[in-house]
């Protein structure tokens, strides 16, 4: 059984988590997905509505293509585990408004790194990212930036604009 949360199910560091305000939570295990069932099943799990043709034209866009689509989700590697979790995430019923992103970049070669730049790049919703890597945060047009100290937040420039 899929491991999608139902609506108003809420959780901390663990697992994505979609609430009824549409937000949706990718931690840096990315265990939102059934390990045991393939990429195809997990994307109907997450948008039944969808027509088969749109999902297979979907998984070919995150580059999952004939046979690669029945791989179980336990066999990806952490880049292949990422675009599934981003196609089911991002194409869910209802899609979420807002992503909450855990170091979404720890462990992915930089093929993988780029694919997740350009799918942050054309999402209409909002997103908070934590991240260390601020190459990728300035890549895909972080415009406010806040840092932890001693247990506060605060707001700061850019790396590299002063201030």
């Amino acid at each position: 059984m899929p491991r999608r949360p139902s609506t108003g199910e809420s959780g901390l560091f663990g697992f994505a988590v979609i609430t009824r305000l549409g937000a949706a939570y990718l931690s840096q295990r990315l265990d939102l997905l059934d390990l045991g069932r393939t990429v195809a099943e997990n994307l109907v799990a997450f948008a039944p509505g969808m027509p088969e043709a749109q999902r297979m034209n979907l998984l070919a866009r995150f580059l999952f293509r004939g046979s690669r689509i029945h791989l179980p989700v336990g066999v990806l590697s952490g880049g292949e585990r990422l675009r599934a979790t981003l196609a089911c995430v991002l194409y869910a019923e209802p899609a979420p408004q807002l992503l909450l992103l855990d170091e979404p970049t720890n462990n992915l070669d930089l093929v993988s790194v780029a694919q997740l730049e350009g799918a942050l790049q054309s999402y209409e919703g909002a997103f908070v990212v934590v991240s260390h890597d601020e190459r990728f945060l300035a890549e895909i047009g972080v415009d406010r930036w806040l840092r932890l100290s001693e247990g506060r937040l605060f707001e700061t420039s850019a790396p590299g604009e002063g201030g």
